[in-house]
């Protein structure tokens, strides 16, 4: 546990200055990679890029690849550990508050016996595909449905996902890989930067 903050232990305090500068050159560069990178020059369709929601779309699939979410099984885990989380923060109204979320909100988002099948099904069939409701749900605790799908008609545009409708209705969402190579990328640069701005002091 660290003690009470002090200002007086300027090394100390030089290496905070130094992680944060990492830290905001990392988003930074990632919001500016993904624009350089886009297929699409629309202004708008950049500006969502670079959108704080875009930096958490990135960071989902980024995680999927770096934590080797591939089979059925392990999506299956993920929806598990999603509904847990969200089950828990249901019973947290200060939490729930300070995220600005709502009880129906989150009861919304969990898997349940209707919606489990489908995801399941989804990813077996294509694995890494993703029904947009869906993505939605697991997306709950940092973005509106709405602007999770305003993010994936941008990202699609962009060439960072591959986005279909399927013959039910619904929006079948896939990573083409690019956007996690440009998020990895970056959390690699960073983490050196870290490393190297350590071994020099």
């Amino acid at each position: 546990m660290v003690g009470e903050y002090s200002f007086s232990e300027m090394q100390e305090v030089e290496r905070d200055l130094q992680l944060l500068e990492v830290l905001r050159w990392g988003r930074k560069e990632v919001a500016d990679r993904l624009a350089q990178a886009s297929r699409s020059g629309n202004p708008e369709t950049l500006d969502i890029l670079r959108s704080e929601p875009g930096y958490q779309l990135a960071d989902f699939f980024y995680l999927l690849k770096a934590r080797r979410i591939e089979t059925e099984e392990d999506v299956q885990t993920l929806a598990e550990l999603h509904n847990q989380y969200l089950v828990m923060l249901t019973k947290d109204a200060e939490k729930m508050r300070r995220l600005g979320l709502k009880v129906e909100r989150l009861l919304d988002a969990i898997f349940t016996a209707d919606t489990m099948p489908r995801l399941l099904a989804n990813w077996r069939e294509r694995p890494g595909a993703i029904d947009q409701s869906n993505l939605a749900r697991l997306l709950v605790t940092v973005m509106s449905s709405e602007t999770c799908r305003k993010l994936v008609v941008a990202f699609a545009e962009a060439g960072y996902l591959k986005r279909e409708r399927t013959a039910f209705g619904t929006i079948i969402v896939r990573s083409t890989g690019a956007m996690e190579q440009i998020f990895g990328t970056c959390i690699r640069e960073m983490r050196r930067r870290v490393q190297a701005e350590g071994s020099s002091t």
